[in-house]
């Protein structure tokens, strides 16, 4: 901590006078030789000595001045005793550094941590920038006082951007080679260009923006970082850089990797991949001999297979394709995603059975090889630790067709097949279809890189379970011949969160959903990104909302809705990010929708709890609405909520691209059915909505939201098309600001 002269004592004064006199000469000798260009192709500063190369460890005796960098830029940092040549050492270090080196002359010990915080701080600027080295020179010069030299040069590295905030490894987001971290972009972003990702002091690679179709981008906040060793620590650091390449301060996360896996191959156990045998039984028992912290491989090929359980504490590596058969029979019937409704204390109204998914996690065998004694635990909470990765792809079945019962709609074969099996298309039989993934009741789930398709119904249905991640995978439920997808054909459904048991008395043991779904792709016959709170009076009961979820650089094409919350509203949602998602073509990009009788909407929020926050989010050629809020959506056939579902504490800031000439850019709206949309008590409010442009459509309607303008404001909301209305019964004038077309009251 630097004291003014007014505080200090003279020898103290003396003291601090020397350490400054050594700073200027330490400064002005590297930036007198780097203006001159003697520098110019130097891997060390005049007068260091060369000591290690990038990765290595640089041995010293005491404590002395060393510097890291390349063509005359550098980095510096007093260093005592061995030093390990990264750039993470060496804050504000040049990308392209090599070397690291160090000057002979020893530093006294009373001066080493003033001299290495300001040469950091000096490193952190540019080198290579006369504007910079002169604002160093002067700041070295104007002032005897170390603590004006600090204020100085700490203005002249102003130029460096803020670092990134909250990085992370998801849950169970890495492996024996491989780790994966992901993070959040400052409060003060605009100059960021990209991000260099380093992983015990190597640069491992550089990420800036996802480039989608359209010409539309995302910035990139997440990395996979490959070519690890197993069983070892590392420093994963991440730096945001301008388009000057000046980096911020690291934003870092430890991990270590795992050991090598003992590999079950499936063909082991007689699978066979020509796509025609059936393998249920072969791979199942692969499953069930895969030890703890082992991989069951999927390799090359197309292996055609029935209903299969998941092991927990396993990996599930798919190289090859898992072909769903098409024959209802090899399937048990007698699944339940929410199997407390309908019970004592859930109600009266049981959820509808369906088939099991080609992927579960609850259900089993009391003997496995006879495949006899089927039991369906619905309600199982002991899976855990689960990974289904790999390069390779899920099918469903082996094709699709249209759906006569819903025109424009379509079935794959195995779904025609089972909705016949339970009696055709009526209450019993249309919701016997399977989803292609059931993942229920799991503590720690990871889902990486593969492609889905061709589900029966839902893709991927992850129920009561925390602890997610859905990284860099393709879910496709939208046929090409078809002109509406699959029926029912949502992407993912991220549904309540784990618990050990629910009662009429509450849940016991609940967790934060705390999920992670990024760097994915959605093109789909209903919803893409659904988040699914239960309904009614029994999800009211079961009380599990859901809690934590994180929704990032993914991009949507067809669909009902991009991002999705609801129907299923009754225990709330809060804390959930929806952040640099690109929605292209999508029916609706922000979709929140709930019933009369579905309660809740935005779970009840504690200190530091929001509900949801969107940010930097695209559109474009949105067909119905960019960001619908509606509490008009069909009731349900469960007893009703206490209260009706509404939606509050959402924010969102910068959201801008295309809509259709009949789309609303923003449509908020009740189940009132009066010209204002408004149902007293059931009105939607504390909504803050900024720095929206949307080209083309129809413009705005606000209605059934209410609000003082200290809580429910929207500001700088513009369309290039349409009108601006509102309803003048709960707004006014002063909850928009700088708003076109002009807001008017209705």
């Amino acid at each position: 901590m630097f004291e003014t002269p007014r505080e200090t004592k003279q020898d103290k004064h003396n003291e601090l006078e020397m350490e400054t006199m050594f700073l200027r000469s330490l400064i002005g000798a590297a930036f007198a030789v780097a203006a001159s260009g003697v520098m110019a192709a130097a891997d060390a500063p005049t007068g260091y000595t060369k000591c290690v190369q990038l990765g290595a460890t640089c041995s010293m005796t005491g404590t002395h001045s060393a510097a890291i960098g390349k063509s005359g830029v550098f980095a510096y940092k007093v260093m005592t005793g061995a030093f390990l040549c990264a750039l993470d050492t060496f804050p504000g270090a040049p990308t392209n550094s090599t070397w690291c080196s160090y000057n002979p002359a020893a530093v006294s010990s009373s001066a080493s941590s003033t001299a290495s915080s300001v040469a950091s701080s000096v490193a952190s600027s540019s080198a290579s920038s006369a504007a910079s080295s002169s604002a160093v020179s002067s700041a070295a010069s104007s002032s005897a006082t170390s603590s004006s030299v600090a204020s100085s040069v700490t203005s002249s590295a102003s130029a460096a951007p803020l670092a990134p905030v909250n990085l992370a490894v998801p849950p169970l987001a890495f492996e024996d080679t491989h780790i994966t971290v992901a993070w959040e972009k400052p409060a003060s972003y605009a100059d960021i260009t990209g991000y260099n990702i380093y992983a015990n002091g190597t640069l491992k690679g550089t990420v800036s923006k996802i480039a989608w179709p359209s010409g539309i981008t995302n910035q990139q906040l997440y990395y996979d970082v490959t070519g690890l060793t197993p069983s070892t620590a590392y420093s994963i650091s991440v730096r945001a850089y301008n388009s000057a390449g000046i980096e911020s301060a690291s934003a870092t996360v430890s991990q270590t990797t795992t050991a090598t896996p003992t590999v079950i191959n499936v063909t082991s156990y007689g699978a066979v991949g020509d796509g025609a045998t059936l393998n249920t039984k072969a791979i199942q028992n692969a499953i069930n001999a895969c030890p703890t912290n082992g991989k069951v491989l999927i390799p090359s090929g197309t292996f055609k297979s029935g209903a299969l359980y998941l092991k927990s504490d396993c990996t599930y590596q798919i190289d090859g394709v898992l072909l769903g058969s098409d024959a209802a029979a090899d399937y048990e019937f007698g699944n339940n995603r929410f199997p407390v409704y309908g019970t004592t204390g859930f109600g009266t109204v049981k959820y509808p059975d369906n088939y099991k998914a080609l992927i579960n996690t609850c259900g089993y065998y009391t003997d496995w090889n006879a495949r006899t004694g089927y039991v369906a635990d619905n309600l199982c909470t002991s899976p855990k630790n689960i990974r289904i990765v790999g390069s390779g792809s899920v099918v469903g079945s082996s094709g699709s067709s249209a759906d006569a019962s819903n025109s424009g709609y379509y079935l794959t074969t195995l779904a025609h097949n089972q909705r016949a099996a339970q009696g055709g298309d009526n209450d019993t039989g249309d919701p016997a279809r399977a989803d292609l993934l059931s993942l229920t009741g799991i503590n720690g789930l990871y889902v990486a890189n593969l492609k889905f398709s061709l589900p029966p119904d839902h893709m991927l249905f992850v129920a009561r379970s925390s602890n997610i991640t859905i990284a860099n995978i393709n879910a496709n439920s939208w046929p090409t011949a078809s002109t509406n997808g699959i029926h029912n054909g949502d992407g993912i459904d991220l549904s309540t969160a784990w618990a050990s048991s629910l009662t009429a008395s509450g849940p016991v043991g609940l967790l934060p959903t705390n999920a992670w779904i990024f760097g994915s792709t959605f093109d789909n016959g209903d919803d893409c990104i659904n988040l699914n709170a239960g309904t009614s009076l029994p999800g009211t009961i079961a009380a599990t909302p859901v809690n934590g979820v994180k929704i990032f650089n993914n991009y949507t094409l067809h669909g009902h809705g991009g991002v999705v919350l609801g129907s299923f509203t009754a225990a709330g949602f809060k804390n959930i990010a929806i952040t640099e998602n690109t929605f292209n073509g999508t029916e609706i990009g922000l979709r929140f929708k709930t019933g009369t009788n579905r309660g809740g909407g935005i779970a009840t929020l504690g200190a530091g709890d929001f509900g949801v926050r969107a940010l930097d989010n695209k559109v474009n050629a949105i067909t119905k609405r960019a960001v619908v809020v509606m509490s008009s959506y069909a009731d349900s056939t469960f007893a009703n909520a206490p209260t009706p579902g509404i939606f509050h504490a959402i924010e969102i800031n910068n959201l801008t691209g295309s809509v259709g000439s009949s789309a609303y850019a923003i449509e908020t709206s009740g189940s009132g059915g009066t010209a204002t949309n408004s149902t007293s008590g059931a009105e939607h409010y504390n909504l803050k909505f900024s720095n929206i442009n949307i080209t083309a459509g129809k413009g705005f309607t606000m209605y059934n939201v209410k609000g003082s303008s200290a809580n429910t404001l929207f500001t700088n909301l513009t369309s290039t098309a349409g009108t601006f209305a509102y309803s003048s019964s709960l707004l006014t004038s002063a909850n928009f600001v700088g708003c076109s077309p002009t807001p008017t009251g209705k």
